[in-house]
């Protein structure tokens, strides 16, 4: 009995003092009850000291804080950190509405960045700026600008400090008009006709040249290299199809009175021969342009014209 009484039971000193107190506190350390009067004494004791230790690493780790400034996350830029904590989340409350405002003005087609303002573009690039919304080139920039997030006016300074560059250094070619460059070939005999006819005889105008040089591809006179060259460079401009015109002339001598070679200008078999060559291929049926033009027997007379003179 005595050893649950020490157990279980507070030991109680008969002179009173603070024995009843440790009694007290070693009973709650054993987990049993506690009279009231004893009880408060101990739990008292126990929160203080319990309290006073925190608040003492609080008032630390407060103090150290303190000493060593604001709190500053790991890679803030310069200038985004304050001088105390409330400057810093101003600076980063402004800059993340920049963003957000950037990202309000980045569209989402691609149309958007062609709304330039031509009339606040140099003389010198004005034309280039207006072709821009036909542009594909331009057009698959713009597509990339949307996914970078790219501005409308961030992507329109930039191509517009591109090409005011590119007309400085001088490697802009002139803006090419389409229309003026077809309506530059259309032939004499074709002014009265339809607007369709019109279309038919630049097109035919345009297939025979394209045709001469792919002959001489064909014939061992030009290389394939140098032929596809010449139809890049040469045919999207009246230009350049006037000169392929000249050339074939000359290469079947349609505009010389004397074949590219004689035979010694006496005349002869093959002098008339070459002669009969250039009047049939002369004939207007041979001319691509012609309704009753016919491919197979142009391309005939000209090899046979090639073989009599010597080409």
């Amino acid at each position: 009995m005595k050893n649950l009484l020490e157990r279980y039971l507070p030991v109680r000193n008969t002179d009173g003092g603070g024995g009843g107190g440790g009694g007290a506190a070693a009973a709650a350390a054993a987990g049993g009850g506690v009279p009231a009067s004893a009880g408060g004494a101990g739990a008292g004791a126990a929160a203080g000291a319990g309290g006073g230790s925190d608040d003492a690493a609080a008032a630390a780790a407060a103090a150290a804080a303190a000493g060593a400034g604001p709190y500053r996350p790991n890679g803030l830029p310069d200038t985004m950190f304050g001088k105390d904590d409330r400057e810093t989340i101003d600076k980063m409350h402004t800059a993340l509405n920049g963003y957000r405002q950037r990202d309000a003005s980045v569209p989402d087609k691609v149309e958007a960045y062609n709304s330039f303002d031509v009339d606040k573009a140099p003389e010198a690039i004005k034309p280039f700026i207006a072709q821009l919304s036909n542009d594909p080139l331009y057009a698959a920039a713009a597509k990339v600008a949307i996914e970078e997030k790219i501005p409308v006016g961030a992507m329109q300074k930039m191509t517009m400090a591109l090409y005011e560059a590119g007309a400085q250094a001088g490697i802009l070619e002139a803006p090419l008009d389409v229309a003026a460059e077809r309506a530059a070939l259309l032939p004499e005999t074709a002014k009265n006709m339809s607007q369709a006819d019109q279309d038919k005889a630049i097109d035919a105008r345009m297939l025979a040249n394209e045709d001469f040089v792919k002959l001489m591809v064909s014939n061992g006179k030009l290389d394939q290299k140098a032929a596809d060259h010449t139809l890049l460079m040469l045919m999207d401009s009246a230009h350049g199809n006037q000169f392929l015109e000249a050339v074939a002339k000359m290469a079947t001598g349609s505009d010389r009175a004397q074949p590219l070679n004689g035979d010694g200008g006496a005349g002869g078999a093959g002098q008339g021969q070459r002669e009969a060559l250039r009047a049939q291929l002369a004939a207007p049926e041979m001319n691509p342009q012609h309704p009753n033009f016919d491919r197979a027997k142009f391309d005939a007379l000209d090899q046979q014209y090639q073989r009599l003179i010597g080409n």
